[in-house]
């Protein structure tokens, strides 16, 4: 065996040796990497809700002020009947 056959043949075993010691380590961050996109989907999805909840609290605050004008109005000329559409 010459020296570059030694050589290859040695770094194939060095390289065979750290695959064999990093596989476990990288099927845990491809684990990781899964779990990290589906904590990004909910996440995403938590910020969508979030947005259409404020929009519709926004518009109830609206609507609670339109009504709580219309109770006032009224309140001032209790002998008159308003009709209210």
């Amino acid at each position: 065996m010459d020296y570059e056959q030694l050589l290859k043949s040695t770094s194939d075993m060095i390289d065979k040796k750290f695959d064999d010691r990093l596989k476990p380590i990288t099927d845990k961050l491809d684990v990781i990497d899964l779990k990290q996109d589906g904590t990004s989907k909910k996440l995403e999805n938590l910020r969508l809700d979030v947005a259409v909840s404020e929009r519709d609290i926004r518009r109830d605050i609206h609507e609670l002020k339109d009504e709580m004008e219309t109770v006032i109005e009224t309140t001032k000329y209790p002998n008159c009947y308003f009709i209210i559409l």
